[in-house]
């Protein structure tokens, strides 16, 4: 195994924190335990959205990494990167109309010549057997198409989302010709990747008709956490929220309850805990209850597992767009570790609400559904002021980064043999 040399390509790494960081971080961790040599090239002072440095202390002494230096556009405007898009004037909406259209496949383009030149170098003076890219952004996988064309080194393509079919794509003014530019980079690196792994069994199925070698890895969590228990009924949410996912519903319920249950109204606490969409902060609903609902900037990964430990429910929010299918949030998967009921919002059949079913760890709601709801957070809250517990969920140890890491290390022997 000594012989066998990974080179990992990823935007994300510590100190960036958000979720982009965790699932490359996990199982290079875990790989190295099993015998592989890991590099990874990531990028220098990159304008990351969140920092979290204790990050840092997580990674394994023996993963080598390179920061390559990387010109960001963003850095210019003095504005982080950002996920959330704000259309709300003459100038954020060039801002976005420059970012979908003049910088292919995203902002990290500059970086692209760079490390392509540098991974190559590396891979032929170090005899590396095998290259990992990981995306968004997707110019990591651009990275990865260069160097296999340079090299021929056996490509594995990792997709933690869609690329053409990326729902922030749907929202930014993008011209058709730009789209199609899409669609054609991603069937290049798809046709030419040896294996190519996704996080979803939706996208890997349209993934399949391009690459018959492509694998379902979903994101995971490292081990289950002990849970606090508080006198508050706390609902909370950690991680990203957009205006696209923002459950309005969900609002309008709890201030039903509230008028009409004063019990409930006392006890309730709402945390959302992350960076959330100007669009949610002025939602007339959460203004209506605003002393029970609670907005807080990202934590540290340490000090953010202390404070979800005091949630009783905890609320996960999908892509309210027809359609979207294909996306499962990489909190799912860290909410197993909770071991707490979850209210999720997302569209009927898809992966996120197939795996919330199969593992028994809550229930889904479409982004319409009232009463139905309603009733479900009343019952959590029978639940909570009688002390019950009838949380039973079902097979979460297989999504342990452990067990994940196996099945990785299995797909990582065939492509290299």
């Amino acid at each position: 195994m000594s012989n066998n040399k990974l080179l990992l390509i990823s935007y994300y790494w510590p100190p960036s924190g958000g979720s982009g960081v965790h699932r490359w971080l996990n199982f290079s961790n875990n790989l190295v335990k099993m015998g592989w040599d890991i590099t990874v090239f990531t990028a220098k002072n990159a304008n990351y959205p969140i920092i979290d440095n204790g990050l840092n202390s997580v990674v394994d002494k023996s993963i080598k990494v390179f920061r390559i230096p990387i010109l960001e556009p963003t850095s210019f405007l003095n504005k982080k990167n950002s996920d959330n898009i704000d259309s709300s004037n003459f100038i954020n909406k060039f801002i976005l109309w420059i970012r979908a259209n003049i910088f292919f496949p995203d902002s990290r383009m500059f970086w692209i010549n760079k490390v392509t030149k540098q991974a190559s170098n590396y891979i032929k003076q170090n005899n590396v057997n095998c290259l990992i890219t990981t995306a968004p952004p997707f110019s990591t996988h651009i990275i990865g198409l260069n160097i296999k064309r340079k090299t021929n080194i056996k490509w594995i393509s990792d997709f933690r989302d869609p690329w053409s079919d990326f729902f922030q794509f749907k929202l930014l003014p993008m011209t058709s010709s730009q789209k199609i530019k899409h669609l054609n980079f991603e069937k290049k690196c798809l046709k030419f990747s040896d294996l190519v792994i996704t996080t979803s069994p939706t996208l890997t199925k349209s993934y399949s008709l391009i690459n018959s070698n492509s694998h379902t890895i979903t994101n995971g969590f490292n081990h289950f956490k002990k849970n606090s228990e508080t006198e508050k009924f706390h609902l909370m949410y950690s991680g990203v929220m957009k205006s696209i996912q923002n459950p309005k519903n969900f609002w309008k319920v709890l201030k039903e309850i509230c008028n009409e249950n004063n019990d409930f109204y006392n006890d309730l606490m709402v945390r959302f805990i992350g960076d959330f969409d100007k669009e949610i902060f002025s939602n007339k609903d959460i203004k209506s209850i605003k002393s029970k609902v609670k907005f807080e900037k990202y934590f540290e990964k340490s000090k953010l597992d202390i404070e979800m430990s005091k949630a009783n429910v905890l609320l996960l929010t999908s892509v309210n767009l027809k359609n979207i299918n294909n996306i499962i949030p990489g909190k799912l998967f860290y909410y197993f570790s909770f071991k707490r009921p979850i209210i999720a919002f997302s569209n009927s059949n898809s992966d996120t609400s197939n795996i919330v079913i199969k593992s028994k760890t809550g229930k889904v709601f479409d982004y319409t559904n009232h009463i139905d709801l309603k009733n479900h957070i009343l019952e959590l809250y029978s639940d909570f002021k009688s002390n019950k517990n009838s949380f039973n969920p079902k097979d979460l140890i297989s999504y342990t980064y452990k067990n994940l890491s196996q099945n990785i290390d299995v797909l990582l022997k065939k492509t290299i043999s």
